[in-house]
């Protein structure tokens, strides 16, 4: 009985999701939308295996996924020190910068792309600090809450002991404060994906940003709709990913046994918290591996877009396609046009 009814939960939740994946096949093969603009889900899907298929898919991926880890990195360096030093150590100056901090966390970063642009130039330096700024606040302010929500009797107790400030941070306000920084953690992850998309359709030469982008300008709208789905799906499984780690950020702590039986206060069994351990391991084992070998398909891929755009046989197919471009005229943008035809 407890089975059906789950059976039947689960399809009553995805039922929404299956009419919608059956409209979209069926309205356009039927002339109820345009298929010109609305291509059916089976084009769609065909044209995300034949992406896959060339290993194009896979290399756009992996781009995007370095810039976010290395920008959500760089924010966590920050963000977390910045947070659990003010929150835990000088709550007054703390005061005096929160409005600051609550009027810089609404600031849009693509209005400062020109000051990022002057610093770090028009490479990957600015996508990463623009990221980098979208994922910093969300951390430091669930560390700062964090940090203040540590049982206070915990803190009084540690400074009965004389403990230093650095034991006090690093023994108790940290370990207390980190679930609430990984629920900060995975918003900036949701918001670093989206700034990631945005900014590699304006300015980027490889990514699952500029793959959307790129095929939406030569019009291969199947392969477009399958890169808009693909980043849906890696955002979710991020998200799915970010939510188990919250779920099982307590594994560190110990279980109380009274006569070798497991505590009710923690009901999971060993063999349960070691999964949990290895699975943040595995976690952040992926994540050091993005970073290591991402940054080598940036620089392999950015390459390439040069010597595609630079070369002679690019020169004369930009001349001409300024020759029978509708509207496209000799003074036409040629960063414009290198960047069309380096797709």
């Amino acid at each position: 009985m407890n089975l059906l009814t789950a059976t039947s939960n689960t399809a009553l939740r995805g039922s929404g999701l299956f009419l919608f994946l059956l409209l979209w096949e069926i309205a356009p093969r039927l002339g109820w939308a345009d298929a010109q603009f609305i291509p059916p889900l089976s084009a769609v899907i065909a044209a995300g295996y034949k992406l896959w298929a060339q290993g194009l898919l896979y290399s756009q991926l992996i781009v995007s996924l370095w810039r976010a880890a290395l920008g959500l990195l760089v924010a966590l360096l920050i963000a977390v020190p910045t947070g659990a030093i003010l929150a835990g150590w000088f709550p007054r100056v703390l005061t005096y910068l929160d409005p600051l901090f609550r009027l810089l966390s609404n600031v849009n970063p693509f209005s400062l792309a020109p000051v990022f642009m002057l610093f770090f130039g028009i490479g990957e330096a600015m996508k990463l600090m623009i990221i980098s700024l979208v994922a910093v606040w969300p951390i430091l302010f669930h560390t700062i809450t964090g940090i203040r929500t540590v049982d206070p009797l915990l803190i009084k107790t540690a400074r009965s002991m004389n403990v230093s400030n650095f034991v006090l941070m690093r023994d108790i306000l940290l370990p207390g404060a980190l679930p609430t920084i990984v629920t900060g953690i995975r918003i900036s992850v949701q918001m670093a994906v989206f700034m990631l998309v945005a900014a590699e359709m304006l300015g980027a030469k490889a990514g699952l940003g500029w793959l959307v982008h790129s095929s939406a300008m030569l019009s291969q709208l199947p392969r477009m709709y399958a890169g808009g789905a693909f980043i849906i799906l890696v955002g979710i499984f991020i998200n799915k990913v970010i939510l188990h780690i919250e779920k099982t950020s307590f594994f560190w702590k110990e279980s109380v046994e009274i006569f070798d039986a497991v505590s009710p206060i923690n009901k999971k069994g060993k063999w349960s918290m070691l999964f949990d351990e290895y699975y943040v391991s595995l976690v952040v084992l992926l994540f050091a591996f993005i970073i290591a070998f991402g940054g080598h398909e940036v620089n392999r891929l950015n390459k390439e877009r040069f010597i595609e755009t630079t070369s002679p046989r690019s020169n004369h197919e930009k001349h001409t396609m300024k020759q029978h471009l509708p509207g496209c005229t000799e003074k036409k943008d040629d960063d414009t046009l290198n960047y069309i035809i380096g797709d």
